[in-house]
């Protein structure tokens, strides 16, 4: 039957058994309740139609047939949108299991003093003067606040994660290629009749975890990764595969790389989650954003850089988001195409200046 339309009720069938039907619709017969509706509009609108109507009788229908939607979507509901042959009590199981989470037996597990210290960190001592130096627990930390913001569609939150991510990728590459060079001494010497095995500690140590983000996981291989370098190294220099200088300048590295990675981090943790900076998101990018919103993003690209095009439409992700955002419409890539993400400098550094003291 062909669906009728609202400017031509004059001429619609006034039978009972007469309604428009739909392929998507929930009763077996077909009955189509919204183009009903629209072609009763007129007895909807009047609250208490005229009997007397031709219309009134496929009215009556209407509502038996909204009151039955109602109960199948009550029905729906109860069973937690779950297959009809389902049994509703036992839908309502789903509601009762909680959130997923840990049981905080994750450990660490360190040898050398090198990968402990730098999980511990280090702190000024108090009275003096000096430079602290930032640890797996703290970039942990610093890591997680990232990955909060992440979720109130923070775009430079999403572009630190995924330059930290990157750059953490990458020392664990040279630290593998590093690892495989003592590994790759040791087996020549194996194979020329030196049997030896890897060094480790007689009590090493035993680091609880129990992090609440993917990131902190992220920081523990990496630490978990260079404990193991340090192993190979320094038993290659026990067996005078290498040299005792080269051996240090090689773990000294393997620090460094570490280290640099995990102040960036904190760096950038510090700048986002100041008080001025902290409500940034993409909606702040707009033409029609007011003044505060314009001198928050000033001042995350005067501290932070210019914003990569592709992050900010949601093009490049991170590997971990909080961020829940539905595919976005062609409009709206191109709303986001056409924002201007370069800014001005004198007015970034005035922001700055401003928002960051």
């Amino acid at each position: 039957m062909d669906t009728p339309s609202p400017s031509s009720s004059h001429t619609t069938d006034p039978s009972v058994d007469a309604f428009a039907h739909s392929t998507s619709s929930p009763f077996a017969d077909g009955y189509d309740v919204n183009t009903e509706r629209a072609v009763l509009a007129h007895l909807i609108a009047d609250g208490d139609p005229d009997p007397a109507d031709p219309l009134f009788g496929r009215y009556q229908v209407l509502l038996e047939r909204e009151e039955a939607l109602n109960r199948m979507r009550e029905t729906h509901t109860l069973r937690q949108g779950s297959d009809p042959l389902v049994r509703p009590h036992e839908a309502q199981e789903i509601s009762r299991i909680g959130q997923l989470g840990s049981d905080g037996a994750d450990r660490m597990r360190l040898h050398t003093r090198d990968a402990m210290r730098l999980f511990l960190g280090r702190a000024v001592a108090p009275g003096e003067s000096g430079h602290a130096m930032a640890g797996g627990r703290r970039v942990a930390a610093s890591l997680r606040a990232l990955w909060s913001l992440s979720g109130n569609d923070n775009p430079y939150a999403d572009w630190k994660l995924i330059e930290i991510a990157d750059r953490i990728s990458g020392i664990r590459r040279a630290n593998e290629l590093e690892q495989q060079h003592a590994r790759q001494l040791l087996d020549a010497a194996r194979e020329k009749g030196l049997e030896y095995s890897v060094l480790q500690s007689r009590e090493p140590a035993q680091v609880s975890l129990g992090f609440g983000s993917p990131y902190g996981y992220m920081i523990v291989m990496l630490l978990v990764e260079l404990d193991w370098l340090v192993r190979f190294v320094r038993s290659a220099v026990l067996r005078d595969l290498m040299s005792s200088t080269e051996g240090f300048r090689r773990i000294g590295s393997a620090r460094h790389r570490c280290l640099s990675v995990f102040h960036f981090a904190v760096h950038c943790q510090r700048v986002l989650t100041r008080a001025e900076l902290l409500p940034l998101s993409r909606i702040d990018f707009l033409r029609n954003a007011d003044a505060a919103a314009r001198q928050r993003v000033e001042a995350a690209r005067a501290l932070l850089g210019v914003l990569p095009r592709d992050v900010f439409t949601g093009a490049r992700e991170p590997r971990h988001s909080r961020r829940r955002v539905s595919r976005l419409s062609d409009a709206e890539l191109r709303l986001l195409d056409s924002v201007p993400l370069s800014g001005n400098d004198a007015l970034a550094q005035a922001a700055t200046d401003t928002l960051v003291q």
